[in-house]
């Protein structure tokens, strides 16, 4: 698969969304990384996990006035909530570029009883504490020890946030180079290798995987075609 105008899809659980929507989270911590040239598209996959987001009303004492925030849904359930906010849980809210990866391994002095210890490890071969990538992820070291396992991991840098004013269905999203044909759900990207032309102007072209757009989310990310921007905040 060519990479060329590729992005991401990344799968984030609603109390790290909201954390990143308010720009106090501005890293994720990841197992591995994709094969893409600094600065790549990344778009932000709500999961359909607790708590249910939705965009609401909140008071700014900082602006003195109403804005609208990313906030959890309390005091009602899914379907109540469904009547009530368009919610966020199991779209795409938004898109940031990550222009950084800080890569992070365990480090331990050769005959010491004492279990390694997580650092940052520089382009240059060099060990950094990562307390301040850590704060920047909302997480304790005992926190991302407990996610790797004991394995290695990478600091994705979160920058040029957009959320989205109206959240994105997962099936606009592809991983094959979707283009619509005069706005049907039919692919007619003829420079794809999945693409199969019917060989009849009366029939649509078919694809080799049955086609392209996501049907369900990654478990932690995926490959997708870079889409036009619109209606980010």
């Amino acid at each position: 698969m060519s990479l060329k105008n590729k992005a991401v899809l990344i799968s984030i659980r609603p109390g790290w969304c909201c954390q990143i929507a308010a720009g106090k989270k501005t890293v994720e911590i990841r197992r591995n990384v994709p094969s893409l040239d600094f600065p790549f598209r990344c778009y932000i996959y709500c999961t359909q996990a607790t708590p249910l987001l939705a965009w609401q009303e909140r008071w700014s004492p900082d602006k003195k006035a109403f804005r609208k925030e990313v906030w959890p849904v309390h005091g009602c359930g899914r379907e109540r909530a469904e009547n009530l906010f368009e919610l966020l849980n199991g779209k795409v809210i938004g898109t940031f570029a990550c222009d950084k990866i800080d890569r992070l391994t365990h480090v331990g002095t050769m005959g010491s009883n004492e279990p390694a210890k997580l650092y940052i490890e520089t382009p240059d071969l060099q060990y950094e504490y990562p307390d301040e990538l850590l704060r920047a992820a909302c997480l304790s070291e005992a926190d991302v020890e407990g996610y790797l396992k004991g394995g290695d991991g990478f600091g994705w840098h979160i920058s040029d946030l957009k959320i989205y004013d109206q959240p994105k269905s997962l099936s606009g999203f592809s991983g094959h180079d979707f283009r619509g044909m005069n706005g049907t759900d039919v692919c007619g990207n003829e420079s794809c290798e999945h693409y199969q032309p019917s060989g009849s102007c009366m029939l649509p072209p078919t694809c080799a995987i049955n086609g392209c757009c996501l049907s369900k989310p990654p478990q932690s990310w995926c490959y997708v075609a870079e889409a036009e921007e619109d209606d980010a905040l």
